[in-house]
């Protein structure tokens, strides 16, 4: 069947092709809707849908044949799976495609099988897997137009498209090294599987355990008992372990003590924070609003403040990944650049509204934005911009004005973090304002404003986060209940955006 896909992808002469890269949700999103009027493949490194939603077994500690797949080879990790019994850290009604309500037996804060099968029916109800192929990497996505000679020739095909996608199997980098063409690449391949590791000095002298939070599966927690576990940073990721540490498992399996490293902001939430009141005041979870400075001994550390912490057996990096695209990166057509700081690449660019590359518009880029309360919508909304040009309903602004729009946000972005790492932050808290970036993509795209959703998100999760996640309360957010004071079965309307 996939084989059959491929070979009706690359004999359709007639239609516009568009190659999607990543079967996650804004590569099911754009499958969807670009499906109707193009000729279109979305291809995806797993065996199914889902991207990161997709529970994957194997992880860099107990992958058969490592080496030999093309993700390690070409990223140097695994690509990025969550974890067993994760909660969404949106709300179902905040999480629903228009016209696709969640089942009313799911979790109000979705576990992430609950999630994994609403995807699936959202691909069955619109027979999405028959326009994709998996088991399947893509090493390189090419401008026809600067290859030399000598690698058109290479091919072994009449080259009469925009993009030249090289694709093998990827289960095995050196197997089946095969071509396909296309007029529009989409990038949907999220940003979640480089990990981002802080400089630390010394960084060799710590003798013991180091692992990043990309790692973690169930089964580690048996590692934390009795120890002394560090976490460092403070984001979602670290909200998360520590929930399911000390909220979710037998307090006889926790570990003996867990230091929470983050910056100033988070620790004072925490220390207001009755969920771990009880945690902090037995100092078995201890606070430190600071960065680490330098390891000292074998299991010992120094931070910024001057402040030792000793004795850890285990540190977690809860500190983000990195955005990292090599079928883009290892060529000389500089379709994009990267921003970097001590080797971290924070973001890159040019984008004009984070979506389309200023150098080469047909080259999209899908679910790069991060934080968003309105997190299927967002991105709903930009397969919609997608679809729009690439169907030819919209146009773009000329490439010197794309720039300097491009340039304005970048330069916005910069006010908390001048390496650019906020660029793609759109939230109702910190970073771009997402209710304006969305009256952005539905003014480009020509759709309606969704005005009703938005004031659910208003009214309802904004204030739900300001008296829980605000107030060093996490856990409690994910036992509320909102969901009574919505229409039932709802979701935004078919006709709008």
């Amino acid at each position: 069947m996939e084989q059959n896909i491929e070979k009706i992808y690359k004999n359709s002469y007639d239609k516009n092709s568009v190659l999607i890269i990543g079967c996650g949700p804004s590569g099911i999103l754009a499958t969807k809707y670009l499906q109707k009027n193009n000729n279109v493949i979305c291809i995806d490194n797993r065996e199914d849908i889902g991207g990161q939603w997709y529970f994957d077994k194997y992880n860099e500690e107990n992958h058969p044949n490592l080496q030999q797949t093309a993700f390690y080879h070409y990223y140097g990790v695994l690509c990025s799976s969550l974890y067993e019994n994760l909660q969404a850290n949106l709300p179902k009604f905040q999480m629903t495609f228009k016209g696709f309500p969640t089942k009313s037996e799911y979790q109000e804060f979705m576990k992430a099988e609950e999630f994994y099968e609403y995807l699936q029916d959202y691909c069955a109800h619109h027979q999405l897997k028959k326009n994709m192929l998996f088991n399947t990497f893509v090493s390189s996505v090419r401008l026809i137009e600067k290859l030399s000679d000598e690698e058109k020739k290479n091919t072994g095909q009449l080259l009469t498209k925009r993009f030249l996608v090289e694709i093998k199997d990827s289960s095995d980098y050196k197997k089946n090294v095969r071509y396909l063409q296309a007029d529009n690449v989409i990038v949907a391949t999220g940003h979640c599987s480089v990990p981002n590791y802080p400089k630390i000095l010394n960084f060799e002298l710590f003798q013991g355990e180091k692992y990043h939070s990309h790692y973690f599966r169930q089964n580690y927690l048996q590692k934390f008992i009795n120890k002394h576990l560090v976490i460092y940073g403070g984001n979602q990721s670290a909200q998360d372990l520590l929930c399911i540490i000390l909220k979710q498992t037998d307090p006889s399996q926790n570990p003996q003590k867990i230091t929470l490293i983050a910056n100033k902001g988070i620790i004072d939430t925490f220390r207001q924070s009755e969920a771990y009141k009880e945690e902090i005041i037995n100092k078995k979870l201890a606070l430190a609003a600071t960065d680490v400075k330098s390891f000292v001994s074998e299991k010992s550390l120094i931070l910024e403040s001057g402040e030792y912490v000793e004795n850890i057996d285990i540190l977690m990096f809860a500190t983000g990944y990195q955005y990292c695209f090599p079928f883009l990166e290892n060529s000389n057509d500089n379709l994009i650049e990267f921003m970097e700081e001590n080797d971290r690449k924070n973001c890159f660019g040019p984008l004009y509204k984070r979506l389309f590359s200023v150098r080469e518009p047909n080259l999209i880029f899908l679910g790069m934005t991060f934080n968003t309360a309105t997190i299927q919508q967002m991105f709903e909304r930009q397969a919609i911009c997608a679809q729009r040009f690439i169907d030819k309903i919209i146009s773009l602004p000329s490439q010197e004005e794309m720039l300097k729009d491009y340039e304005q946000d970048f330069l916005k972005s910069q006010q908390n973090f001048k390496d650019g790492r906020d660029f793609f932050r759109v939230s109702h808290f910190k970073g771009q304002d997402e209710y304006e970036y969305q009256k952005q993509l539905c003014q480009l795209a020509q759709m309606q404003f969704d005005e009703e959703f938005n004031q659910y998100v208003k009214n309802l999760f904004v204030p739900l986060v300001e008296k829980t996640v605000f107030k060093g309360n996490y856990p409690w957010m994910k036992k509320e209940k909102i969901s009574h004071l919505i229409p039932e079965s709802y979701s935004p309307k078919e006709d709008l955006f």
